[in-house]
């Protein structure tokens, strides 16, 4: 192992070892400081009127919007207390079209690719919105991330709700669906939680999670001094059109093994990545992925409840109002085409059941 590996990895030890000694990050955590202020925010793509809401604490300023129950922004001190936002997006929802337009958002009814649009439950073929040639991403052309959901303060955060109508995007049933963040603060670290709850009039299938973007050196900074690992030791392989084979392989000997630190620029260099991770023991105690970075000190874990992680790194920073910016996705998630893999974890969801899941991004601020 090479000096700067032996670097990333020091420091992302040091990241897990932090975690760690904070048990579950939710648990003991001081919320009392937490404000949440609502403000307008534009008017969405689609004519709706959209409202950004803010929940603050002395180390972190959330802020989220009505319009696809998304993170908009999250500012955070670094090393030296210098406040910025770690979140990528455009600064108005009417500029999130494109590749911004699932930026930051809560995705359903079915998050990541359905080959062909079509999936058998119950001996019923569905055919659904095909958004991505053949194929159905993150729910359609017309999913939950461009849907203006109601929202409400909570004590430490704000929980959204949003019914999506039986047969909306051609998924079964009417899905009573709600996101709850929360933001609390513990030491050095600040914590999101993402709470996902969902109900279901008629059996369907059901996929939810978060498309956020970030860079931890900040909005528009280089993401050289950036490493992540992820704790999988198995993958979803998948035909040139991100489609999985069904099969699940070791990642050893693969570029896809990054249980130990691998800097950003080893994968940018490999082509980017756009894979899901089978998650060796998805826990809210341990983190399943953590990325360091050198020039702000701060580092990032994830805490799932969800048994896939997809890691997005595109080779290609795509452009935001004209400039190159670089970010990456780690989406908590079940596995890409679950309905048409028996195999895979089961993403259908029937009458009386309540499916739920938790994410957690637990940041934090070295000396």
């Amino acid at each position: 192992m090479n000096r700067t590996k032996r670097v990333f990895a020091r420091r992302v030890m040091m990241a897990i070892c932090l975690a760690a000694l904070a048990g579950n990050p939710a648990e003991g955590a001081t919320v009392e400081h937490t404000t949440v202020e609502r403000a307008p925010w534009g008017t969405a793509p689609g004519g709706e009127k959209t409202e950004t809401l803010t929940v603050a604490n002395d180390i972190a300023r959330l802020t989220l919007s009505t319009y696809g129950a998304r993170m908009v922004s999250l500012q955070l001190p670094d090393r030296d207390g210098h406040w910025s936002d770690v979140l990528i997006l455009p600064d108005a929802p009417a500029k999130l079209t494109d590749f911004w337009v699932m930026a930051g958002a809560s995705i359903g009814r079915f998050a990541n690719r359905i080959a062909n649009g079509a999936f058998t439950l119950d001996g019923k073929t569905y055919q659904v919105d095909r958004n991505l040639g053949p194929h159905t991403l993150h729910g359609g052309s017309n999913g939950f991330d461009s849907r203006v959901w109601k929202a409400k303060a909570v004590r430490d955060g704000v929980a959204f709700h949003y019914v999506s109508a039986d047969g909306e995007m051609g998924f079964p049933g009417t899905l009573d669906v709600s996101v709850t963040y929360h933001l609390a603060r513990q030491g050095r670290q600040a914590i999101v939680t993402i709470d996902y709850a969902a109900k279901t009039d008629k059996p369907t299938v059901v996929n939810l999670t978060n498309h956020s973007f970030f860079n931890l050196a900040g909005a528009g900074q280089p993401m050289t001094g950036q490493a992540v690992t992820i704790a999988a030791d198995r993958y979803t392989p998948t035909s040139p059109d991100a489609i999985p084979d069904g099969s699940v392989r070791p990642v050893d000997g693969t570029r896809f093994d990054l249980r130990h630190a691998t800097g950003f620029s080893v994968i940018l260099g490999g082509g980017g990545m756009d894979q899901n991770f089978v998650l060796s023991a998805p826990s809210l105690k341990t983190p399943v992925a953590t990325v360091t970075d050198t020039a702000s000190g701060r580092m990032m874990a994830v805490y799932t409840t969800e048994p896939g992680l997809q890691f997005y790194l595109p080779a290609k920073p795509p452009a935001l109002d004209d400039v190159p910016t670089h970010g990456f996705s780690l989406e908590s998630q079940h596995y890409p085409d679950s309905p048409n893999h028996p195999a895979f974890p089961s993403t259908t969801l029937r009458p009386g059941q309540t499916f739920h899941s938790t994410t957690r991004y637990v940041f934090t601020v070295g000396r």
